[in-house]
């Protein structure tokens, strides 16, 4: 029976955390896989460790364990710390997804009748939240599309094969759905709606959604940087056609030039300028990314067995 990791990211989650677990045991309980259950606690500072450790479980096929950071990193250093307790263990599969009702259990076996793929990631279909999330979210991305040239319709929930795993923990990451869609392999995809938060106080504010945005822009440095490369281009050549059409109607044909010629000229200077800035600022961003992620992180958190109804082989 193949085995598969789950790895849950929590932050003050006391007050939804035995209704989430409730709910995807019961989804995981008829199926024929072994699971293990890995609560990530990101450092928080209410009850959640207190109420992971007194969930219970008859289900045969599943255990749950608490990797207990010793502080606060963040919701994508928390899915890391996942990882990296999960590459050091014989799994089959790792499914990555949030622990607040959003990401669908539900969905669960479908994304495993794909698990044949090395990356299976989440299509968001439908969302609950409001009007304006919707519409700023739809602008994001947008943006995304125009920048990078790719669309953007997925997020963390996603099932990757140990070798992504391994990518992972080595190459460390921002953003991690743009991560895993950068990567070489076998990629199948499942479109579902996003659910309600179970206790129906969704966190994605608009302050998260501007860093959840530069976080996938980032991920994608590289694609970044070329589309500044491609509109310097761009505005040279119009700066180059703009000269020369100047000068050969002032000095050749002696036309008199307007004023706006001059401006014109001048403001695509001014962009010329800013585009060679993003340029060397996203070599230096490419350079950081790459020191950083032939670094490999430390492990921070305290793991903990709370319920073991099956043992590896």
């Amino acid at each position: 029976m193949k085995k598969i990791a789950v790895i849950l990211p929590c932050y003050n989650e006391s007050n939804l955390i035995h209704k989430f677990n409730h709910k995807i045991v019961e989804h995981l309980e008829h199926l024929s896989y072994k699971f293990d259950l890995l609560y990530v606690n990101d450092g928080s500072i209410d009850d959640t460790v207190k109420y992971i450790k007194s969930i219970t479980c008859k289900a045969s096929n599943i255990n749950i364990k608490l990797l207990d950071l010793t502080y606060n990193v963040g919701h994508q250093s928390a899915i890391y710390q996942g990882l990296l307790y999960s590459s050091n263990k014989p799994y089959d599969n790792v499914l990555i997804m949030d622990s607040d009702g959003e990401d669908d259990p539900n969905a669960i076996s479908t994304i495993l009748d794909h698990s044949d793929h090395d990356i299976v990631q989440v299509s968001r279909g439908k969302r609950s939240e409001s009007l304006v999330f919707k519409l700023l979210y739809k602008i994001y991305k947008l943006i995304f599309y125009f920048l990078i040239g790719k669309k953007i319709d997925y997020g963390n929930f996603s099932l990757i094969k140990p070798r992504l795993v391994a990518a992972a923990v080595d190459n460390s990451f921002i953003h991690l759905g743009a991560f895993l869609d950068n990567q070489k392999g076998t990629k199948g995809k499942v479109k579902w709606n996003r659910s309600k938060r179970l206790d129906g106080q969704s966190k994605m504010s608009f302050t998260n959604l501007f860093y959840h945005g530069i976080s996938s822009l980032t991920e994608n440095a590289q694609s970044l940087l070329f589309f500044f490369i491609r509109l310097s281009i761009l505005i040279l050549i119009g700066i180059i056609v703009l000269s020369v059409t100047i000068i050969y109607k002032k000095y050749i044909l002696n036309i008199a030039i307007l004023g706006w010629s001059s401006t014109l000229l001048s403001n695509l200077l001014n962009s010329l300028l800013i585009c060679i800035g993003f340029f060397v600022m996203g070599s230096l961003q490419l350079n950081l990314l790459s020191k950083q992620g032939k670094k490999r992180r430390e492990k921070i958190f305290i793991p903990h067995t709370i319920v073991e109804n099956w043992k590896d082989n």
